[in-house]
């Protein structure tokens, strides 16, 4: 199975194993920003619906995401999807969006989170690379992120 342009994996640190059946949405905001002074150009539209779902598997992974089938040519076009296959990655402001107040609510209803959710902005550069790979690290009261390989 190939994978997508834009995968993710999220380990769950509490538990120190993979976060499984997690809920995740991907969104194209915009154009890349291309004048990096104007303050004005990262008020990025918040109505922008998520183009893409999926689930993490049993490894924390998704490697491949679902398209909407409810998105336009419009959409599809600006982030490389053809018949509901993603195969071209287009320049861009994406973000993913983790729902880990749910994730941890499933695994033990009596767990809190500061976080209910965890949204991650990063820009695709033109051109851009092959693929990307955003890892998350989880727990209750923290997370980070980096660009993975």
């Amino acid at each position: 199975m190939s994978v997508d342009p834009i995968t993710c994996h999220i380990l769950d640190t509490t538990l120190g194993k993979p976060a499984q059946n997690v809920t995740c949405s991907i969104f194209y905001l915009s154009p890349l920003i291309t004048n990096k002074n104007d303050e004005a150009a990262y008020d990025l539209d918040p109505a922008v619906q998520p183009f893409a779902m999926s689930r993490t598997d049993n490894d924390g992974r998704i490697k491949k995401w679902v398209v909407n089938p409810g998105n336009g040519d419009g959409v599809n076009s600006k982030v490389g999807v053809e018949n509901d296959e993603w195969s071209v990655l287009k320049p861009g402001v994406y973000k993913i969006k983790f729902l880990t107040g749910k994730y941890f609510h499933d695994i033990d209803a009596s767990s809190r989170t500061f976080f209910p959710f965890v949204d991650i902005t990063f820009q695709i550069d033109s051109p851009p690379d092959h693929h990307y790979h955003v890892p998350l690290l989880l727990s209750n009261h923290s997370y980070s992120t980096y660009r993975g390989s």
